[in-house]
Parts: structure tokens; sequence; C-alpha cells
């Protein structure tokens, strides 16, 4: 392709135009963005061989423009994209969250130029400094068109996914979002809602954190992730992360009321099931 657009140079959005940059994947790589000094970054980085901070401006000639901001950006985004485009362009996002994008995206382009997506990869680090050309190597990018999706459209978006490194699936937007909430969502819920309790008991107990070794790292390692990006992806996806959530509540019910019994034949029951589980991840 000859230009690439980028709406945010972050994490995902960097990693995404060095590794485009890197396997010449198009001949110019743009990146929108509301920060001067991201940008800067972001063209010092590599990440980015042009950078715009007036929307209307960078799109101009696009042929794939990816969403890359948050989820209420990309909302916002969208709306203002099909007056912009040129023909022939399609657009993709890689938002943590499909349903309402998704549904955004059949209404707003009704010849069915975007393509959802979602990049399973990341780390708990944010911003373009964090960016990393190999970031999608191996990493699974969902993809989740609508039977309104033009085919060539899809084509396009699932070339640039694999381009840059990554295996592509095709899924349901609902069934991407009931999947990520127990795999994705409900897991930064649970280090966030760690963390937080050691930091109360540690307030009563003030050698609780030097006691914090290797699985609590383990287990809270995402909690350095940004809170506001949480927010607004648990909000997005409310629904099915509410059903996690209830569900993630009943299994620790066992465990309680296991260990309220002395039960170790219950716990080891669950411990196994888990494990074995783990094992087949």
């Amino acid at each position: 392709m000859k230009r690439l657009v980028i709406i945010g140079v972050g994490l995902i959005g960097g990693s995404l135009g060095m590794a485009a940059r890197g396997r010449r994947l198009a001949q110019t790589v743009v990146g929108i963005g509301r920060s001067a000094d991201t940008l800067r970054q972001a063209l010092q980085l590599g990440a980015i061989d042009e950078a715009a901070s007036d929307f209307a401006t960078g799109i101009q000639a696009a042929d794939v423009v990816v969403l890359a901001t948050p989820i209420p950006q990309i909302l916002d985004d969208l709306a203002r994209l099909p007056a912009l485009l040129a023909p022939g362009a399609v657009v993709t996002d890689v938002g943590s969250t499909k349903g309402e994008i998704a549904r955004a995206g059949d209404r707003l382009f009704p010849g069915g130029v975007f393509v959802p997506g979602h990049p399973m990869a990341g780390s708990e680090r944010s911003g373009v400094e964090a960016a990393r050309a190999d970031l999608f190597i191996e990493a699974t990018w969902a993809l989740t068109p609508t039977p309104q999706t033009d085919p060539e459209a899809l084509n396009r978006i699932r070339d640039l996914a694999r381009g840059v490194g990554a295996r592509t699936v095709l899924l349901d937007p609902d069934a991407h979002d009931r999947g990520v909430a127990v795999t994705s969502h409900l897991p930064h819920v649970l280090a966030y809602a760690l963390a937080a309790l050691a930091g109360k008991e540690s307030q009563t107990s003030p050698a609780l954190l030097d006691l914090a070794a290797g699985s609590f790292a383990s287990a809270t390692r995402v909690a350095g992730s940004s809170p506001e990006l949480w927010r607004d992806i648990a909000l997005s996806n409310r629904t099915a992360l509410l059903r996690a959530v209830r569900a993630y509540r009943a299994t620790l019910g066992e465990v309680e009321a296991a260990l309220e019994r002395g039960d170790g034949d219950a716990l080891l029951d669950l411990f196994q099931e888990g494990n074995l589980a783990r094992k087949g991840a």
C-alpha cells in the first residue's frame, strides 16, 4: 500500500507503525495524534514517517486507516471518517471490545469498508516509548467482520495483520467480547482488585508487601496498566464482564465453602481442574 494512517501512536499504534515500516508494508506511515510531544517521539523512534495533528489533513489519500486510540475515541473518530476517506480506503481498529464498535461501523460505513479488529498483544507499559517492532510476532489478531463487511476489505486488513507477524482468527463480535471477558478483562480486574487488597492490608500489616514474591508479582503484573484505559474497556464490555465476574465469584464460593469444611478433596479437585486447564491453554 502507499499510505498507512495510524490514529493514535501509543504502544499498539506505535508498534504497528514500526512493524509496517520495518517490513515495508507501506510506502508512507502517517501518525495522527493530539500531542505534539508524542508525535515528535514517534518520529524519533521510527514509528512513523510523517506526523499530523489535523485529523482531516492526515487522513487524505489514505489506503488503510487504523484507529489505535481508547475505545471512546475510536467511536468518536469512526463518526468523523466517512466524509474524509478517499475512494477505496479501508478502516480497522484495535479496540479491546468489538460489539459496540462493530455495530457503529456497520451504521457508519454501509459499503462494508470497516473491519473491526483486536490484536491480542501488549504489555502493562503504555505509550510510544514502549512500542516494539516485534510486538505482533506470533500474536493472535482477532478480526470480527459482520455480514456487511466487504470481503476485499477483510482481506486487506488480514494481510496487514499477517504482514506484521500475527496469526489472524475470525470471530463474531459478540463471541469475541464474551471470550475476552474471561481471558483478558477479568484477569485485569482481578489484578487491580488483588493489588488494592494488598495495599489496604499493608496499612495495618506493614510487612505484608515485603512478603510479596513471584506469585504476587505474576498475579498483579497487569495492574501496572493504565487504569483509565481499563476503566473504558470494562465499561465497554460490561455485560460480558459482569457474567464473568459472577461466574468467578461462584468459583470462589466453592473455594470458601471447601475451606470452611476443611475439605481437602474438594480443594484438590478444583486445583487439579485449574491445573489441567492451564496446561491446555
